[in-house]
């Protein structure tokens, strides 16, 4: 196996670790903060207290998460289905939507401000939204249709539905618990793009004893 394509997989595990990190320690910098009923985006708000520290890690997740799968979807493309690749593709695009649209409008205070900068970060948002709910039944359709990795499919099925679980919890629960129904949506995501690194190392691996 070309050591520099085992690289890929560990952009993916370091991007996950340094999004964990970005809200650990964002939190513990953020004197008064919430974390059942503020957004994770309160830890990098132009006037959050905790924005220099966290926003650091936030970018370095946003680069690695980018880099990963835009690898991932160089290794895959042609290599399980057309579904797949897709998937893979549009879950690219989501990262890059998040990465740059964060980092160049990330909110201007905890909460929603009103402000054109909240406008776009809101818009960032709902993009980020629809194109990794498709992206993740794409992967859960192209997955099941594999012979080998149908448990990716079935990953990619809990991922959804717990997507759809914290979009609902988000209408239903009262706002003091906004932030738990938000982490349940980006916690999965970030877990599952976790799961993809380790799935792309083992796929590598088998390739390569093939």
């Amino acid at each position: 196996m070309n050591k520099y394509l085992k690289l890929f997989p560990l952009f993916g595990i370091l991007g996950v670790i340094f999004y964990f990190l970005h809200v650990i320690i964002g939190t513990a910098l953020y004197e008064g903060y919430n974390s059942f009923a503020q957004a994770i985006s309160d830890l990098t708000a132009t006037n959050s207290p905790s924005r220099q520290i966290a926003s650091i890690f936030s970018m370095l997740y946003g680069i690695f998460a980018v880099i990963f799968t835009v690898g991932l979807f160089i290794y895959f493309k042609g290599k399980l289905n057309k579904i797949v690749t897709m998937a893979i593709f549009i879950f690219c695009l989501m990262n890059i939507i998040s990465f740059f649209g964060y980092t160049f409008f990330p909110l201007t205070e905890a909460g929603y401000a009103g402000t054109f900068q909240d406008i776009m970060h809101m818009v960032v948002t709902v993009l980020v939204v629809v194109f990794t709910i498709i992206s993740i039944i794409l992967f859960t359709i192209g997955f099941f249709r594999t012979q080998q990795y149908k448990i990716m499919g079935v990953i990619s099925l809990g991922t959804f539905i717990l997507l759809i679980m914290g979009a609902m919890l988000i209408n239903i629960l009262p706002n003091e618990y906004f932030g738990v129904a938000q982490r349940i949506n980006a916690f999965s995501v970030v877990i599952y793009t976790g799961v993809l690194a380790v799935f792309m190392y083992r796929f590598m691996v088998r390739e390569y004893k093939a």
